[in-house]
């Protein structure tokens, strides 16, 4: 995994500074760069520190207006409040687009953006004014909407992060009010339009993945409960499986692209996918979650089964070539069917400590892997990662003894033996480096 891909940025600003003194040639400097799909020449070109800084001053302008406004609010006409809202929604709009018209694309996305809070700002106020209580959600889906096109059209990463998070909160209020969010895939699919067509956000990419994840489970809870609303049973904890392996096949496919973007996507996606896993199973090192899997009432096993089967397939087919990325979800896989099928075998609470002793070991083992691959390509964050995952998964095992004293004992001097053992392979491979 190249890691580093996640730090372009800083790689064109040090690579400007190498061709600059001279320690590499100018054409040195463009082929490292080109390998990441960035130019060292302008390091600096869309820097997040000033974006940031004008996206929070508009956003300070808008509520310096609104608590203005609402100061006097009450000592205000009605219909000069209604017409006053329209007015600044109208007029921040139509600057913006006279920026456009004028090549200022960032000045027009920034009028946008202001625009687009007192467009949200003015239809809460508004079903205030005459007093629209209907279903108040809807308010915040025709705010994400109002969003959706602009973000389109300006092809623009803020707004579109806008829309998006307006979408995550109208889901989590429409579902509490126990309401089912048909349109929450819309801008799901435009947000995945923008990441395809348009521009590169690591943050747009996590949230399209985390929507995705969030919506099938909220829709497998629709289903199978006998009330609407967001019913968490054993099937959820099944279908996230799932889409874990679904992500981690997703990644290697994206891997496999000859797109630089498609690559830094796939880099990022894999530590997120191992991030999700190592919680996944520090969930199942505890006897409870094993007690209620094999103890479970099942509510649609049968259809979670097929769907969970299919995203496991796909899994699969989606890493074509062969190589450790086909290796890796094929054994991801293995693991996974091998202990829901042991558990549904079984079906007895008196087997949760032994499911709950593989689980632990499979923990021990991802902990391992990631200290022995970090040593070996000398990345920090696996190693990092790896050494964290032995020691929570220690700290855990002391709150909460797995069988007895003696096996906690047992299991905290193997864990002394691999940390040992690893600082050991560690010395070896940098005194074989330096030789």
């Amino acid at each position: 995994m190249k890691l580093i891909r996640l730090l372009k940025r800083d790689l064109a600003s040090e690579v400007h500074d190498w061709v600059e003194n001279g320690v590499i040639s100018e054409e040195q400097g463009g082929q490292i760069c080109a390998r990441y799909g960035i130019d060292y020449r302008h390091p600096d070109e869309g820097i997040m520190g000033y974006r940031v800084l004008v996206v929070l001053g508009l956003l300070f302008i808008g509520l310096a207006l609104l608590t203005l406004v609402g100061a006097n609010w009450e000592d205000i006409p009605r219909w000069l409040r209604t017409t006053g809202l329209v007015f600044l929604v109208l007029a921040a709009n139509l600057r913006g687009w006279f920026s456009y018209r004028a090549g200022a694309r960032s000045a027009a996305v920034g009028w946008v953006f202001l625009g687009s809070l007192f467009y949200g700002s003015a239809i809460m106020l508004i079903a205030q004014i005459y007093h629209i209580g209907e279903h108040f959600p809807d308010g915040i889906r025709w705010w994400a909407l109002g969003v959706l096109p602009l973000a389109l059209l300006l092809e623009s990463g803020l707004l579109t992060a806008l829309m998006l998070l307006l979408a995550f909160i109208w889901f989590f209020v429409e579902t509490g009010q126990h309401f089912y969010p048909l349109w929450f895939p819309v801008f799901l699919a435009a947000a995945a339009y923008y990441l395809y067509r348009q521009g590169q956000s690591n943050v747009l990419f996590i949230g399209l993945i985390a929507g995705v994840g969030l919506f099938a489970e909220y829709t497998l809870s629709w289903f199978m409960a006998d009330s609407p609303g967001f019913k968490l049973g054993q099937e959820n904890v099944v279908l996230a499986g799932g889409l874990i392996l679904l992500f981690q096949g997703l990644a290697g496919w994206l891997g496999s692209q000859t797109s630089p973007k498609a690559v830094d996507y796939a880099s990022l996606l894999k530590i997120w996918v191992l991030r999700f896993f190592i919680i996944y199973l520090m969930y199942f090192s505890f006897s409870g979650p094993w007690d209620k899997l094999l103890d479970a009432d099942w509510y649609i096993l049968e259809q979670t089964l097929v769907l969970v089967g299919l995203l496991s397939l796909l899994a699969v087919s989606l890493v074509r070539e062969g190589g450790a990325e086909r290796f890796s979800v094929i054994l991801a896989s293995v693991i996974f069917w091998g202990l829901l099928g042991s558990a549904l075998g079984v079906a007895d609470g008196g087997f949760a400590v032994w499911f709950q002793v593989t689980a632990n070991l499979l923990l021990v083992g991802v902990g391992v892997w990631l200290i022995v691959a970090g040593i070996r390509a000398r990345t920090s964050a696996y190693f990092h990662m790896g050494v964290g995952v032995i020691l929570l998964t220690g700290l855990l095992r002391y709150i909460d003894l797995v069988g007895d004293y003696l096996g906690a004992t047992l299991l905290f001097a193997v864990f002394a033996v691999i940390l040992l053992s690893a600082a050991r392979f560690w010395k070896a491979i940098y005194r074989e480096n330096a030789a």
